[in-house]
């Protein structure tokens, strides 16, 4: 997966390596499905891939609807970005509105056994450097600390909600968007972390 600006430099006759920029603040998803495993267990083959493919093909929708790329998916784990390739001030509040959209959109669905589907998101704020790499396959990848840290947030956050870092809840803080405490936390890799979850937006209160 490539970006379309990425792809443009590219048929343009720039070098692989001429896309790769660093960036000083982007936002990075990271959504998982929930106790993948056993619904593969429980599933047949096909019903498990049919139910992956559902909740991914929600998520590209949702990308669409907001200044969001889709990096990669990796068996049960989605990841996005906003603020790379394209520089936008307001990248930590794209991702935000996107995994709020997929919550939502998730929480509709269930299995072919009648189980709801669940999924936990994570969200961090921070620098990377990103550029297209490979030569047979090439795609648009993403590197540096902030990447490990939004994996952090969705992997030590819970089923059907979004975990977000201290760095992307400043981001938010100042916009319409409800956050609350979680409290000090331990991050494997990252020792102490204060962290939040991201609940929703304000609502307008009618004039």
């Amino acid at each position: 997966m490539i970006p379309k600006a990425v792809a443009l430099r590219l048929r343009n006759g720039e070098d692989a390596i001429e896309t790769c920029e660093s960036f000083d603040e982007v936002t990075v998803l990271f959504g998982e499905i929930v106790e993948f495993a056993e619904l593969c267990a429980r599933l047949t083959a096909m019903e498990a891939v049919t139910c992956i493919n559902g909740v991914f093909s929600l998520f590209d929708k949702v990308t669409d609807a907001y200044n969001v790329f889709k990096v990669e998916t990796v068996g049960q784990v989605y990841m996005l970005v906003s603020g790379a390739p394209e520089r936008r001030p307001d990248h930590a509040q794209n991702v935000a509105r996107a995994a709020l959209d997929m919550i939502a959109q998730v929480s509709k669905m269930t299995t072919s056994d009648g189980e709801k589907v669940l999924v936990r998101i994570g969200m961090h704020s921070g620098p990377v450097a990103a550029g297209v790499v490979g030569l047979k396959m090439p795609r648009y990848c993403l590197f540096g600390d902030t990447v490990n840290t939004a994996a952090r947030m969705q992997s030590h956050g819970e089923a059907g909600k979004i975990h977000i870092s201290e760095s992307c809840q400043k981001h938010l803080q100042k916009d319409d968007f409800i956050s609350e405490p979680r409290g000090s936390m331990k991050i494997k890799g990252k020792g102490q972390m204060t962290t939040y979850w991201l609940l929703g937006l304000k609502k307008e209160t009618p004039e």
